[in-house]
């Protein structure tokens, strides 16, 4: 579904519309009246949230402006008037809702998906056809008991159909409903999007259950044709494109990252100046030996979250000065020397002074990693046996894997500079016999942390394997393995890699941290869910039921330790990923974190490809597929 929100506050602004997107939402955003006018003149929306105090045009104008032009759809109003005389000018210039800030994003998420239930015919809340289930409060989908794997975009174009299963929706309408306005890709955006769906529907045994009418769009074939069983074959049909016109690149409006990433730093240079004024204020009562501890304490607190987020902003050297400062401040066994410090905290300032460097999350991302690739599964194969790799290039063809082979170490990193692959299949024994090889399998892993590498065991030699490990982080299939069986391992891990989709929820107080959290893994579209206040972690961990969990160790209310012990101690949630993030580097604090059962633990600051390297490593070890399983079976049988 598609909303509008018209709000001026560039902060609340950023918090909704990350959730509702992670919401499975297409968001669209204005930030005056004027230009939310416009924005209800070019689309068709299913909610409009507005704030009461907008520039040139208020909310109570534009949404009386809105009802006499015919728009029918809920309109929810914010403000931060808690005035029941605004309340009833509202609701008579045709709101529906009011919502008084502040308030939690939660809150008006739920105030939203209440207004939209009203605006839906009575159905059941399981959505079904043809044998299919789509379970919108649980966001998942089902054929014949078994799950369907789809990502957002996927998922939200078959709620789509299945919510309108009479309507024809050409390209055009499917690119509004959604996709927002700044993501504004061209109709071959739809079409790969529904070359996909059919796919995974197929691939999960469902009858054809989307066809195409020519030149007008999509729709759900009516079941009653489906079940007389004389309805022609629309094989062909079903892939022909509605609309064949040419449109521009799809990713030549994905957003920058970096330009991205720079905005966060903006958004966020006042509020880390503010940390320095802690300790600018420190220094100067330890100068006139003054220094109470509640100052030193606010001084240290200051320097603890300048170490953990300055290095993910692009100052990795801000990050060591802070914590060579929240070390001096922590030191007991003899009085704080104000000279040092005083000098950490000029070089701090003068590092800030200057623009953040363009790494970490800053990085370039690797293209063949995002969920919207439009192109068939590229698998790069070093193999010794020339018969071996045309044997997976002519089979490969027929379940959409393009393979191409190498013999050399130079001749894979030219493949890779060409195109990173989706995937690489190595020969122990070719990698084993070249020189090189093993840098090879380092530098992979090093610079691209989301890419899955098999290698093809050519013996059981613990040895050889320990050697591989100890560079990479390569999975093993046996020699002997059947070739259909080994192309469907191939997908199976390149699935498993992919973190589109996955919904990951971070419980931290620090906003700084969030926002590079956010900023980092945004690209991949993860569902990303944030919560700052640790008291609401139980009530937040069942509504959101996420894939995984990220907890800082320290926070008021209820620390990150205590919420690992929860979630351990509860059999529904006990195998639920956890992974802690931490400012503190020491041996103890790590081995205090795995005692209480964390899977692993992030140091405060990290680079995106650290980030992602960890959350690949820990889903995919969460998901074994029906084809892993065989393997394994077979393995052991043999």
């Amino acid at each position: 579904m598609r909303l509008l929100l018209v709000e001026d506050d560039e902060l609340f602004v950023h918090a909704l519309s990350t959730y509702l997107v992670a919401q499975r939402y297409a968001v669209d955003v204005a930030t005056d009246g004027e230009s939310g006018w416009s924005y209800i003149q070019a689309t068709t929306y299913d909610l409009v949230v507005l704030d009461v105090n907008l520039p040139k045009l208020n909310g109570f104008q534009l949404c009386q402006r809105i009802r006499q032009a015919g728009y029918h759809q809920p309109i929810l109003l914010l403000t931060a008037k808690d005035d029941s005389a605004d309340k009833v000018t509202g609701l008579d210039a045709g709101a529906d809702d009011y919502v008084v800030k502040p308030c939690t994003v939660e809150e008006l998420s739920a105030r939203i998906r209440a207004l939209l239930r009203r605006q839906q015919l009575p159905a059941a809340p399981v959505l079904e056809w043809s044998g299919l289930r789509l379970d919108p409060d649980a966001c998942n989908v089902t054929y014949g008991g078994r799950e369907v794997l789809l990502t957002s975009k996927e998922y939200s174009l078959l709620e789509l159909f299945l919510r309108y299963p009479q309507r024809v929706f050409s390209s055009s309408s499917i690119l509004e409903r959604l996709w927002a306005f700044e993501e504004s890709p061209g109709e071959e955006a739809v079409r790969a999007l529904m070359k996909r769906l059919r796919q995974k529907l197929r691939a999960a045994g469902t009858p054809d259950l989307i066809e195409t009418l020519y030149g007008q769009g999509y729709r759900l074939k009516p079941l009653e044709e489906d079940s007389a069983g004389d309805r022609p074959a629309l094989a062909s049909a079903s892939d022909l494109d509605p609309a064949p016109t040419p449109a521009p690149d799809s990713n030549s409006n994905r957003r920058d990252p970096r330009e991205a990433a720079l905005e966060a730093w903006e958004q966020f240079r006042e509020p880390m100046l503010e940390q320095l004024t802690y300790l600018d204020q420190a220094v100067a009562m330890l100068q006139r030996e003054s220094l109470s501890p509640a100052r030193r304490d606010l001084a240290e607190q200051a320097a603890h979250k300048l170490a953990g987020a300055l290095g993910m902003f692009g100052f990795p050297q801000g990050s060591r000065l802070a914590r060579a400062i929240e070390q001096h401040l922590q030191a007991t066994d003899a009085p704080i020397a104000a000279a040092p410090l005083s000098s950490l905290v000029a070089q701090l300032q003068e590092e800030l002074s200057s623009p953040p460097q363009l790494s970490g999350f800053l990085a370039g991302l690797s293209p063949s990693a995002l969920s919207d690739s439009q192109s068939p599964l590229a698998l790069l194969i070093m193999h010794e046996t020339k018969a071996f790799v045309a044997q997976v290039q002519t089979e490969g063809a027929s379940c959409d894997i393009e393979a191409e082979g190498v013999t050399s170490v130079a001749a894979a990193r030219a493949a890779i500079a060409r195109r990173v692959p989706d995937a690489v299949l190595l020969s122990l024994t070719l990698v084993n016999a070249l020189p090189g090889g093993l840098a090879l399998l380092q530098d992979l892993t090093a610079q691209f942390p989301t890419l899955p590498i098999l290698v093809i065991a050519n013996s059981d030699n613990l040895g050889d394997r320990l050697e591989l490990l100890c560079r990479s982080r390569c999975q093993f299939v046996p020699k002997d393995v059947p070739l259909g069986t080994l192309l469907m391992t191939v997908r199976d891990v390149v699935e498993s890699h992919q973190l589109a989709g996955m919904r990951i929820l971070v419980v931290d107080d620090d906003p700084m941290v969030l926002t590079a959290l956010r900023q980092m893994l945004s690209p991949w579209q993860v569902h990303l869910f944030t919560l700052e206040d640790s008291s609401q972690f139980w009530e937040t961990l069942s509504a959101i039921a996420p894939d995984l969990l990220i907890l800082d160790v320290e926070m008021p209310q209820m620390n990150g330790v205590q919420i690992c012990q929860i979630v351990r101690s509860d059999h529904t949630w006990n195998r639920l990923p956890i992974i802690f993030l931490t400012g503190h580097q020491d041996m103890a604090t790590v081995q205090q974190l795995l005692s209480v059962g964390a899977d692993d633990c992030l140091t405060k600051p990290f680079s995106e490809s650290e980030l992602l390297f960890r959350l690949c490593n820990r889903l995919s070890r969460t998901r074994l597929s029906p084809n892993q399983l065989r393997l394994r079976l077979s393995h052991k049988s043999a």
